[in-house]
């Protein structure tokens, strides 16, 4: 199905103020990396009455922001797991389905269950969405660095590709149809770099950037996203799902370990004491988070003296 979308803008200044009042608005807050909930207590916002307040601020967020930006809707990369699914769903809630797209964006083979579940997400959400195969494109990049003779085999490097290329595909629509790019990262990947520069992590807007993964899941739950889904993101490999595993711990307890350093600024020793949890299983939590630092990292910018 093609998204329904209004005809594209022919006139550039229009757009260009566009994306100027995107920057304002962007600028107007923190920075995705470093959002995060005001808490109260220790707690995650898994309680009901806290998730309350998110299923009622968030959407105003997408709102809000909209407006100010003056865009049409939005248009969100659907992967069939939990993230991107509450990320429309709080779109929907927003501004309405008619104003939100999806794309869905397989590059392998791998991708073929995630593009059937994100399509079943689309249809089961009613908001139109298109379809776009990127394994031509992928393999046709591969074929031009072989040709260069750079490496065309590297698996991260060629899956950091799919995603920029994804980005690249979700600003096309958005550029010609007027509308932002939503995202859909939590704070537990952006903690632990679990994002790719310039990919999933390029968009207008990110309302689950303050939430930590589990907090999504409460969220989920809330706004009665089926358990299959929340089942299949549980169980599914890749970067996104794969950290609590690489790290020895189940994903609740990383949370409330990130919780605790970061947000809270406690000593290694304090949370494995709090959490009772081994010491050696934050100090890794603690040194993957300062491994991806560069990743929350804006560009490196000299300081000149004239």
């Amino acid at each position: 199905m093609s998204p329904a979308v209004s005809a594209p803008r022919s006139d550039t200044v229009a757009v260009r103020a566009r994306r100027r009042a995107v920057v304002a608005v962007s600028d107007s807050n923190r920075s995705p990396s470093d959002a995060a909930l005001a808490r109260e207590g220790s707690d995650l916002a898994t309680e009901p009455e806290a998730v309350q307040g998110l299923r009622e601020q968030l959407p105003r967020f997408v709102e809000r922001t909209l407006e100010r930006a003056g865009a049409e809707g939005v248009v969100v990369a659907l992967d069939g797991r939990v993230g991107s699914t509450v990320a429309a769903v709080l779109a929907i809630e927003a501004v309405g389905v008619d104003r939100v797209c999806g794309l869905v964006l397989p590059a392998n083979m791998n991708d073929e269950a995630s593009a059937r579940a994100a399509e079943a997400v689309a249809s089961m959400l009613s908001i139109e969405y298109e379809r776009l195969q990127l394994r031509p494109l992928l393999s046709a990049f591969q074929r031009v660095l072989g040709a260069s003779g750079e490496p065309a085999d590297d698996v991260v490097a060629l899956d950091n590709a799919g995603e920029r290329f994804r980005m690249a595909c979700l600003y096309y629509v958005a550029n010609t149809t007027d509308r932002l790019v939503l995202g859909s990262v939590d704070r537990t990947r952006r903690l632990l770099g679990s994002t790719t520069k310039h990919g999933d992590d390029g968009v207008d807007l990110a309302p689950l950037a303050p939430l930590y993964r589990t907090e999504v899941r409460a969220l989920a739950r809330a706004v009665d996203v089926p358990s299959d889904i929340l089942d299949r993101s549980t169980r599914t490999a890749g970067r996104a799902d794969s950290d609590p595993e690489q790290l020895g711990v189940d994903p609740e307890t990383l949370d409330e370990i990130l919780h605790a350093l970061v947000d809270e600024a406690q000593p290694p020793a304090a949370v494995a004491e709090r959490l009772a949890v081994d010491r050696a299983t934050v100090q890794r939590v603690r040194q993957w988070r300062e491994t991806t630092r560069h990743k929350r990292r804006p560009p490196l910018t000299p300081s000149i003296d004239l």
